[in-house]
């Protein structure tokens, strides 16, 4: 059983997991990139220190009181200009040593973190290092700077490969997410396969091997057919009781209205047996509707091909003086949503329906959860349908028939959940269709006739 997404508990779950999953992911990221900042901004402000160290570790001075330093740092940052990594030292009076980077500029004694207005790119937010020292006697400013476009490139680098990272996650996650939910509800799919196999009569019970959740629910259930199915048995019984009991009066009165004739009550035999003849009727009418409404809802398909060819061999053989032309039209493996007695009856009264009043043609024709059954003899007019499905009702009484055949079919299927649609043939008669399902048949014309039997 193929379950639609749309609307369904698996997408609700596959979506709701997705949403979680790139909530989580984005929080995450979000707390690891911070992280990551509180991390390389501590290491980077932690080899300022560190390079400063070195810088005063370097440091002498001349004899001119102007510091120098006596080899180059370690960082060859320091000696491209504009690098983003400066050092420079100052010894007041104008007496100041710098580094390649920094070229003609120069560094406020006082910056901690602000905008540096000679950089080479514009406006510079620096990071910056300064210690008060003396060295040989004399006191010196010295100066690590750092452009925080170095660190803002580290962190740059780390979102991108941070953002790929964790949208594969995300993926990978997602992905996981599905198939925890198609595990998951695996057990349903099931469980509706199971039905499945119940309503076409392949299973009388549903499997008890179910998790623990739905045990209750298949053991309620298996419960309801148990107490339907013993239903059945009692309503079909007490058919049978009610038909014998009502059967043998009948045929003693029957029998009293023969005697009656011969003593030479003519009138009065013809008024009991023609009330005979109607109580026959309504008994074989009701005992039909009993019997279906106690198959409904049994759960079973019928395979149509057999069936049908077995009811055209005997319709052949009936009408064989007629010489008709009876043709099927089925698609293999079609099967309906009826007992197998019911719906011979149902299309054993169509058929010889059809043979009575066709010209020359039958047409029994086959589609999903439907059959038709056509004819080329003159139809039913518009206005006379309903009317020859309720009971006892003949349209011409000159045709052999009881009236009770099309009434009779038409409640057997309405007990399946099915309709029958009497409407227009192509080939010019009447068309008689079964439809088990809620599909639309074409309107009627006006123009179409035929008889009932």
């Amino acid at each position: 059983m193929k379950v639609p997404l749309r609307g369904s508990l698996r997408l609700r779950l596959i979506m709701g997991s997705a949403l979680a999953v790139m909530l989580a992911t984005l929080l995450a990221a979000l707390f690891i990139a911070n992280l990551y900042r509180i991390h390389i901004t501590d290491r980077f402000e932690t080899e300022l220190d560190h390079h400063l160290s070195e810088l005063i570790a370097m440091t002498s001075i001349d004899s001119g009181g102007t510091p120098r330093v006596s080899q180059k740092l370690s960082d060859p940052e320091f000696n491209v200009e504009g690098s983003g990594l400066y050092w420079q030292l100052d010894a007041g009076d104008g007496r100041i040593a710098r580094s390649p980077s920094l070229g003609s500029r120069s560094l406020s004694p006082t910056l901690g973190s602000a905008d540096w207005e000679t950089g080479r790119s514009g406006n510079l937010l620096l990071h910056q290092r300064s210690v008060r020292t003396h060295i040989g006697g004399h006191p010196i400013i010295a100066i690590i700077s750092s452009d925080n476009r170095l660190l803002d490139a580290q962190i740059a680098e780390f979102w991108s490969d941070l953002a790929i990272s964790m949208a594969i996650v995300a993926l990978l996650l997602i992905a996981g997410a599905v198939l925890l939910v198609r595990f998951g509800l695996a057990p349903v799919q099931r469980l509706g396969e199971e039905v499945d196999r119940l309503r076409h009569g392949e299973v009388t019970q549903l499997d008890p091997d179910v998790p623990a959740e739905f045990s209750p629910v298949v053991e309620r259930l298996n419960a309801l057919l148990d107490g339907q199915a013993q239903l059945i048995t009692r309503a079909r019984t007490q058919a049978g009781n009610l038909a014998h009991d009502l059967r043998t009066p009948l045929a003693l009165i029957t029998n009293e209205a023969e005697q009656l004739r011969w003593a030479g009550q003519a009138d009065s035999a013809d008024f009991l047996l023609e009330r005979c003849a109607l109580m026959q009727r309504q008994i074989d009418y009701h005992l039909t509707r009993a019997a279906a409404a106690g198959t409904r809802g049994a759960g079973t398909l019928t395979e149509v091909a057999g069936l049908v060819e077995q009811i055209v061999d005997a319709m052949k053989r009936l009408h064989a003086a007629r010489e008709l032309k009876i043709e099927t039209d089925l698609p293999p493996g079609l099967r309906l949503p009826c007992d197998g007695g019911d719906l011979a009856e149902i299309l054993s009264n169509l058929i010889d329906n059809a043979c009575k009043w066709a010209r020359h043609r039958v047409l029994i024709r086959g589609g999903p959860d439907c059959i038709e059954v056509q004819d080329d003899g003159d139809g039913i007019p518009a206005d006379k349908r309903e009317l020859v499905m309720t009971v006892g009702t003949r349209l011409d009484p000159s045709k052999p028939g009881t009236g009770l055949g099309l009434a009779a079919t038409a409640d057997l299927i309405r007990n399946y959940g099915g309709e029958l649609r009497l409407g227009d043939s192509p080939l010019g008669g009447l068309s008689a269709r079964v439809c088990f399902t809620s599909v639309p048949a074409p309107a009627p014309s006006a123009s179409s006739r035929h008889k009932a039997a």
